[in-house]
Order: C-alpha cells, then structure tokens, then sequence
C-alpha cells in the first residue's frame, strides 16, 4: 500500500486569481543569489558525446532554453565521476580534466541567458551499464546483488578501498564543475544508484563500517560531502539530492532519512532536494494517480524535525499554484521540476507576465519521458523537446498568407491550428461536435486522468488567442471544401470504432467505446470490454470504479498498448486488486444477447454480461482521402490510433507545413 501521502492536500489550488510572489521572489543558496525559487532539475538526456561524454552543441541548446525560460536555477545533467558509474550511453562525464573546456561552455550559456549554473557529480552505481563506457566489467555497489529488471546486470561488492576511491572521485568532478564556472553543485544521492544504494537499508547489507544502522549507512555519502567540500571550498553552494521515502519493502524507514536530512545538515549541505522512490519501488512515484503536491508531506516532516537549509521539491509538483502555496506555507524553499519544464520550459516567463493560462501542463502521462536507458527522452506537450537548436521547428512568420481549414477539433487539430495561426495564417477550425477537446475530453472522464481536460482548455486557450475562427456543430465535407475553396487543408479528425465482424456484434447489448466514456448509453452490471489499447484500459477502470463487474480481452500479446510501462504497472496492481479480469492473446468468437464468446489458449469460455463495450479503433481516412489531403497534412488518429503524443506533435508539423 502507497503511504499517507498527505492526500494531495495543495491539490485544491487553482491558478484563477493566483498572484504568485513566493515563487518569483529571490532565492539563496548559500551565498548565491537566484532570482526566483525555480529550479530545473538534473535530467539525464542522452544528448551528449556516446564516446566521450563531451558536452554537445544539442545539451547547451537543450539548458540555455530552460535559462531562457527564466528558471533561476538550471542544472546541468548528472556527470559520471568514472567509466564505472556511468549509466547512460550518452551521458556527461566529469571524470577528467579535459572535459573541463566543454562543460565551461555549457556553464558560460546558462549563465549569458540569467540562470545560476549548477553542475550535478554522479556514480549510478549497480544500476550503471559498464558497456556504454567499453568496459567488459560488472557495475558495483555495497552488496552483491542479482537485478529486480532485466536492463540491469548483476553487481558486484565494493571493498573498502574501492569506495574511498569513488568518494574521492566526486571531489574530483565537483572541483572540475568549478573550475568550469559552475556557481554550485549538486551530488546524486538518490534512486538506488551509488550513494543511495548505501543508504537503503534493502540494497546494503553489509557488515562493515559502511552497513548496518544507519549512521554507518550514511557514511559514504557523509566521506562524498566532505571530499566535495574539501575540493570546491568552504563557501561553494552544495546541494545534495536524496531519498525521503523509497517506497519499497525492505527499504530504509522515512526516519531514517530525515535524520539522514539532519546529519548531512551538520556536515554542511547548504539545501536539500527530498525525492521519492528508486527503480525497485514497490509502486511509481510520478503517475497521475498521485495528485500534485501529494509528496510534500516528506519535505513538511524534514523541517519539522530540524532542517534550516533550503529544501526543494520536484515529484509530482506540476502545478505552479501548488509549489506557490506550498512555499507561501514555509513547507519548501524552491520548486524544483525537470518534467513541468520539459514540457514548457517558459513556464518562469509565463509566471512572471501573469499568463499562467499559457503554460503547457505535464499531467504524468509519462510517455517520452520514461524510456530505454538507449533512448532519448521527447515530451508530449513539446514538440521541440531535445530539437531546439532545428531552426525548422521554429514558429516563423508565413512568406505568405494563406487560408486554412482544419477539420477536427481535438489535439492535433487544435495545435495544427494554433501553429498555422501564428505563422500568420487565416485560419478556421472545424468541429462537428458541440465543443472543442476531442479525445481529452473522454479521457478526462477516466479515474485519475483528470488533468487532460486542463490540456484541453490549454489548447482551447492557445486556439482562441492565436487568432483562430471556430466552427463548432459543423463537419468538413468535399462539399464544404470546395465551397470555402481553402489554400490548404489540414485533416485531424480522429479515430472511429473498428467492429470486429462476429455474429452478434449489432445486437442492443453492444456499445462503443466512445459513447460509453462520453455517458451517452446505459451500461449494465456486468460489462465485457473487448479491446487492448488505452482507450480500453481507461474505459474498464472507469466502469470498475462505478462498481460494475468487468472483463478485460484482447487479441493483442499485451494490453495496454499506448499507456507508459511505469503507468501500466499500476493498472496491473490496481486490476488485481478490484478484481477485474484482463486476457490477452483471445479471440472474439461471437456475441450473444447474454454475454461474450472468447477463445483463450484453445479453449471456449463464455462470459454472461449485460452489455459488451467495444473499444478497438480504427483510423478514420475517408475526408483525407476525399480530398487527396497527403501524409504531411493528416494528424493524430486519423492518421493511425495512438495516443496524444502523437497527435499533439502531428498537429505541430502540419501548422508548420501549412
């Protein structure tokens, strides 16, 4: 079970009538001055040197943008202390001194564009990749251990001499931060990588005097703490990052780290970043069913147990009315965020000009953002994510104007419109339906995705500020086209039901999707829900919630296609526990006026149900393909059925294109 987490207690905020003074007020790190109490947190990218871990002209585009934005605060990505400790193929490194010239560079633009400079020293640990850095070596940590996820390798136990060499080494890349113009440091002690997996009282078991009670557990990150400030200086900013609940059994007590918080004071951090949870946690710490400010809680106990120094948040806090009240309570000193950023990183301007209505939201759909360790990262809210330094996928104006038609008034189509707008086009919206939102607005019907209907206003918001005209209740059609005779037409009109063609698919107990999450048919007790991806998934935990009886099935070799890994861990949970009965790899055989026919692993079973809820989807071709509209101006799910993503970064190619 999750823990009280305070129950969102900031999550009533609203931004309507919100000055937000707390956070734009000046800031303090020790003796560096921030201009605001926003932080973008240390993200790893993957943007730079694979052989190196040179810093790449895309990393420093990639920062300057958050600095731009007015962070007060930007924090370059972690840097690998040594080969061993590196975790991503193309991460920073800072374990030698010819990385210095680079990351000088990387300081020096975060500076020029307003923001404090922070450097982060980092060593993953047992969860490092030895292979990104060509070494044929096991990654290492306190205690021998076989992986809970099959991406990690076994890992090795450090002897007493290896760790005081690693905490050396952060001393080492912490003095080259400095020597590169970094104004602070920060070190990683979170998330089960090195220091953390000391301090977690599930992945160390040793006996010596780094395991056991926790004051001998912290010792290693107490050893760092003093290296690093050994290295950079008496009156250098420190700012550690670390665990205040791993969310794991067998793991180290919330206590603990709150004393842990408090000895680390003593040894003279000069702010604290609280964050929650590890790889290995028994459930995630970042999904839309924590609501924003649920985790606050653990930085409320730190100060009530004793820490002065600043302490800062990120987890689950993507509402700038929640960070303002929260510091306005003395319950953090600085909002920190890494995914609010990277899906609006002028959200700080935005702040500042009184335009909270124009910020981009990060709803936790965790898609893009929670990838491979090979990958890299995008956002669904930002189409330019990882690619700001492509002139090309900058909003320019028009080398002329042009007339504009979009035929559908979901995602894709509000940010196609939006895009094509500001380009200086004359552009008209068309929805045939009573409102703008499409898809978001069925999927913020669903438990715990409530948030969508705020990206929907965000859109609807962009729309009617660019300038576009919209024609609610009104379909595109050949006919309509060829009356208004456009310059270019840009089709997002979504997807439609795909029936699967059983005996019995038009019987009465049949419904769609669709109709079931917009509340426009009844549903009974019992409901089948055929179907694998999202809108399935969605569609059965809103019909459990309801207190209905519910089966789950698809042909499909997994369900839940379309829905973030780290999200669809908590389905799984929560499916178990409610009882709903999920099958994969079945075929539809038939329906009746009583139930549902499957074939699952060569068997028949029949399932009485009063009502059977279709819920897989097909592109809907037939205005594109009536107008010969090509590939580049087809968006979202019309194109083929995916998910928001999609149709928000289809929608922002085709404005462009427009």
């Amino acid at each position: 079970m999750k823990p009280n987490a305070g129950d969102g207690i900031f999550w009533e905020a609203s931004q309507e009538g919100f000055v937000f003074e707390h956070l734009l007020q000046p800031g303090r790190i020790g003796k560096i001055r921030t201009k605001n109490r926003i932080r973008f947190a240390p993200q790893i990218t993957n943007m730079c040197d694979p052989e190196t871990g040179e810093v790449t002209e895309r990393e420093i585009n990639y920062l300057v943008e958050k600095a731009k934005g007015g962070a007060g605060i930007v924090t370059a990505q972690g840097g690998y202390v040594q080969p061993l400790g590196k975790g991503y193929p193309r991460q920073m490194a800072m374990d030698r001194d010819e990385n210095i010239p680079g990351l000088r560079r990387l300081a020096k633009a975060i500076k020029d564009h307003g923001a404090v400079a922070m450097s982060q020293v980092m060593h993953v640990g047992r969860l490092a990749h030895p292979k990104y850095a060509g070494l044929d070596e096991l990654p290492v940590g306190p205690t021998a251990m076989e992986p809970m996820i099959p991406r990690f390798e076994p890992c090795r136990e450090l002897g007493r001499e290896e760790i005081r060499e690693i905490v050396r080494l952060h001393g080492d890349a912490a003095r080259r931060g400095k020597e590169a113009g970094f104004e602070c440091v920060d070190i990683c002690g979170i998330n089960g990588y090195f220091i953390h997996s000391f301090l977690c009282a599930w992945s160390n078991k040793r006996t010596d005097e780094y395991g056991g009670p926790v004051e001998k557990r912290a010792r290693v990150l107490i050893e760092i703490l003093e290296a690093v400030r050994d290295a950079v200086g008496a009156d250098y900013p420190i700012l550690l990052r670390l665990n205040a609940t791993d969310l794991k059994n067998g793991g180290s007590p919330e206590e603990e780290y709150t004393r842990i918080a408090l000895m680390c004071q003593e040894a003279g951090v000069d702010a604290l970043s609280a964050t929650v949870g590890m790889y290995e946690s028994d459930f995630p710490a970042i999904t839309s069913d924590i609501k924003p400010g649920q985790w606050l809680y653990l930085a409320e106990n730190w100060k009530k147990a004793g820490v002065k120094v600043p302490i800062m948040m990120a987890y689950r806090m993507n509402r700038a009315e929640v960070a303002e009240k929260a510091i306005a309570d003395g319950v953090i000193d600085f909002w920190e965020m890494m995914r609010p950023l990277m899906a609006d990183p002028y959200i700080p301007q935005k702040l500042v000009e009184g335009r909270p209505e124009d910020i981009a939201l990060c709803v936790a759909c965790n898609y893009g953002c929670f990838v491979a360790a090979e990958a890299s990262q995008a956002c669904t809210m930002n189409p330019r994510f990882g690619k700001e330094g492509d002139e090309s996928l900058l909003i320019k104006p028009a080398a002329e104007k042009r007339k504009i038609m979009v035929a559908g008034g979901g995602p894709a189509g509000m940010e196609a419109a939006r895009v094509a707008a500001l380009r200086g086009h004359d552009v008209t919206l068309y929805e045939k339906g009573d409102r703008l939102g499409g898809q978001l607005n069925l999927l913020a019907t669903t438990p715990n995705w409530e948030e969508w209907a705020d990206v929907a206003k965000y859109f609807m918001t962009q729309v009617r500020k660019a300038g576009v005209k919209v024609e609610l209740g009104k379909e595109v059609t050949p006919e309509l086209v060829q009356e208004e005779r456009p310059d270019k037409v840009v089709v997002a009109t979504g997807p439609i039901p795909d029936i699967p063609l059983v005996p019995g698919v038009k019987g009465k107990n049949v419904v769609t999707v669709f109709d079931v999450l917009a509340e426009k048919v009844p549903v009974g007790k019992r409901v089948a829900i055929w179907g694998g991806r999202h809108f399935a998934v969605y569609t059965a935990d809103k019909l459990a919630a309801q207190g209905k009886e519910v089966i789950l099935a698809t042909d499909l070799p997994n369900w839940g296609r379309g829905i973030s890994p780290t999200i669809i861990i908590g389905y799984k949970v929560r499916f178990r526990m409610i009882g709903i009965n999920a099958m994969r790899d079945a075929t539809l055989d038939s329906i009746t006026d009583t139930g549902i026919v499957l074939i699952h692993k060569g068997e028949e079973k029949v399932f009485e149900v009063d009502t059977v809820v279709i819920a897989t989807v097909q592109r809907d071709r037939e205005l594109a393909e009536a107008l010969g509209v090509g590939k580049d101006f087809i968006a979202g799910d019309c194109r083929a059925p995916r998910r928001v993503f999609s149709a928000v970064h289809e929608g922002y190619a085709a404005g462009l294109k427009a």
